[in-house]
């Protein structure tokens, strides 16, 4: 069921408003900035997803993926979401919104949702790694 959240950085110069339905999954991706961070990301389309305060707190990190924008808060440091576009895996641009992030988190809420794993860092998108007990 989709519901609406809010949530913010750690310094809550950057909020958001997104709804998400948690019943579709998680994901975690091993690739080079995802699995340094550890993020567990929610894909939301981007009318779902609502930037409230804090677009001139966000600074960019651009990766080696042209569709990929990493933005971040430049006092804290806390990546809150990230915005993919076109062309990508899956046809449409979305939104990765950092789980950790969100507002009166419900863990339980996000470790009974399947949890899919991504291999970024061998550019197999469509399946798992070998190993996901890190990530």
């Amino acid at each position: 069921m989709q519901r609406t959240y809010r949530g913010s950085c750690h310094c809550q110069s950057v909020k958001f408003e997104a709804r998400i339905d948690f019943s579709k999954g998680t994901g975690k991706c091993n690739c080079s900035f995802c699995g340094k961070l550890r993020l567990w990301l929610v894909q939301v389309r981007p009318e779902d997803f609502v930037l409230l305060s804090g677009e001139s707190d966000l600074t960019h990190y651009e990766g080696k993926n042209p569709v990929a924008h990493h933005p971040f808060c430049k006092h804290c440091g806390v990546h809150v979401f990230d915005r993919v576009d076109m062309p990508n895996g899956t046809g449409y641009p979305y939104i990765n919104v950092n789980i950790m992030c969100i507002d009166d988190f419900d863990l339980n809420e996000a470790l009974n949702a399947p949890i899919s794993y991504a291999n970024g860092l061998a550019n197999d998108w469509g399946n798992p790694p070998r190993e996901t007990r890190h990530l």
